[in-house]
């Protein structure tokens, strides 16, 4: 099981807006073979009604200055994220595409790539504690289109993150041990709402923290690899293996 785990650099501090998920989107979609940005971006993989895209990043990691009432992040380089995705291919040209380039743009920042390093994690067992990389959301729909934002305090929380990777599951292929995904709460585990507007104007809510997660390796891999919850390739529900349990 791997990540990429991608670091930037400048000559200059990096200005990103306070809510930056779409721009860092954008720069792996750009980032990659045409094949592969044009399936995940337009498309995805079916599952019944639905497409799920499989991919999902973490948040961008480095020493930052964050300016509340200008509504900016200021970024001290080098800074780092992690990219994961069900297809190990994808990763592979993203990694391929990026060490080709001189220069890149991340948002209206000139950066240039200081490294890409490959992180494998190794599932031991049919129980798991994972930590976020970046929050975890997951939504309901009424009737009248208002979405219903749930949290790690409630039990709807996880049995609908349970059901969505179980659906996750199933386009990859995995048939069996589906009903005994269990995910839970860590022992003693502290949650932060976190509130980001994608795109400037859609409101999502998402939860950083730590969980459990019974299954057989393979369904926990899926995990590792989609992430967990909704909007995973808008840049949540990355998780990864917390080593220090």
């Amino acid at each position: 099981m791997m990540k990429l785990k991608v670091t930037l650099s400048s000559e200059k501090p990096v200005f990103l807006p306070l809510h930056y998920n779409y721009i860092l989107q954008s720069f792996i979609y750009r980032n990659m073979e045409e094949i592969y940005s044009i399936f995940l971006h337009n498309y995805g993989f079916p599952y019944k009604k639905r497409f799920f895209k499989l991919l999902t990043f973490s948040k961008l990691y480095g020493r930052k200055r964050v300016i509340k009432g200008a509504k900016r992040i200021i970024f001290f380089p080098p800074i780092h994220f992690y990219v994961s995705c069900i297809l190990e291919e994808v990763l592979s040209s993203h990694a391929k595409v990026l060490l080709k380039r001189e220069k890149l743009r991340l948002g209206r920042n000139e950066v240039f790539l200081e490294g890409v390093e490959v992180i494998t994690e190794k599932v031991e067992g049919n129980k798991t504690l994972l930590k976020t990389l970046s929050p975890i959301t997951i939504h309901s729909t009424r009737e009248d289109k208002k979405t219903i934002y749930y949290n790690p305090y409630e039990e709807k929380f996880y049995s609908l993150l349970e059901e969505n990777l179980r659906k996750k599951c199933q386009i990859a292929g995995i048939k069996e041990g589906l009903e005994s995904i269990k995910i839970s709460p860590a022992k003693d585990a502290f949650f932060k709402k976190v509130v980001v507007l994608y795109k400037n104007n859609f409101v999502i809510e998402a939860w950083r923290g730590k969980f459990l997660i019974e299954a057989p390796s393979k369904i926990i891999e899926v995990a590792l690899k989609a992430g967990l919850g909704d909007r995973n390739s808008q840049g949540f529900g990355m998780v990864a293996i917390d080593e220090e349990n």
